[in-house]
């Protein structure tokens, strides 16, 4: 028999799918619970100020005291912890490297990642390092999302003639990287091979703060040339568009 704490999370998960809201009667025969302890369990939690009714429809609702915690709790965790997850789940799907950059001061910096090939070729280096943005895939998402002028201000600062450190089909001047930047724009998210390194794919999508409307940073996958190949790279596109999309979610409620 569950407890009734067991019965409780039951009914905080029953009525987070419903919008509306539940009458006794349906959250009584849904959880298979006798509506004599039901109503009980309803009352106590109205009293712990977890659900509220509703004076017009009488159905149970959530009150903001779970959102409240959860934002609390979110709040509280380094961003890493915050959206590990979600680059756990794209490492698993993809079986490459995924890592999350973040924009500050109109760089990008690596700041997690999650590996998801278990054998054969691993492209893996380490967190914290601030990429080159003409050549690499996030820094193609981040310079796609730009105004002329800002772009114009940040690729000066960047300048090409660090291309002779990085990959084969690094942009040499702006007119390539321009090319770059609208094939990006096209596609939907960066991407790049035989740019940052040889023998290595990438894409990456930017994340955008739904509260400001600006890139917040960015989630990209990266791999083997070998492996990441364009019908990979098309299967993907969709889930890292997805991961992109939670992230920004994550933001969005933790700074509105």
């Amino acid at each position: 028999m569950l407890s009734n704490n067991d019965r409780s999370l039951q009914v905080l998960e029953a009525l987070l799918k419903e919008v509306n809201g539940c009458a006794l009667s349906q959250l009584s025969s849904e959880l298979d619970i006798p509506k004599s302890a039901m109503h009980r369990l309803l009352g106590a939690m109205k009293d712990m100020g977890y659900i509220y009714q509703d004076e017009i429809t009488q159905h149970y609702k959530l009150t903001l005291k779970i959102a409240s915690m959860g934002l609390t709790y979110l709040s509280s965790r380094s961003i890493t912890e915050t959206f590990q997850p979600f680059l756990n789940e794209l490492a698993q799907q993809s079986e490459e490297l995924v890592r999350l950059g973040l924009i500050e001061n109109e760089k990008i910096i690596w700041i997690g990642k999650a590996q998801g090939a278990k054998s054969g070729l691993k492209y893996d280096p380490d967190s914290g390092g601030v990429a080159y943005l003409p050549a690499s895939a996030c820094g193609l998402a981040y310079l796609s999302h730009l105004n002329p002028q800002d772009l114009k201000r940040i690729v000066e600062r960047e300048g090409f003639e660090k291309a002779e450190n990085f990959g084969s089909n690094s942009p040499k001047n702006l007119k390539e990287l321009e090319k770059m930047i609208q094939a990006s724009i096209d596609q939907g998210y960066g991407l790049i091979c035989d740019t940052y390194e040889l023998g290595m794919t990438a894409m990456a999508k930017i994340i955008i703060n739904p509260t400001t409307g600006q890139p917040f940073g960015t989630v990209s996958i990266a791999g083997p040339s070998v492996r990441l190949n364009d019908a990979k790279i098309q299967r993907l596109a969709p889930a890292l568009s997805q991961t992109a999309e939670k992230i920004g979610q994550i933001i969005h409620l933790v700074h509105r």
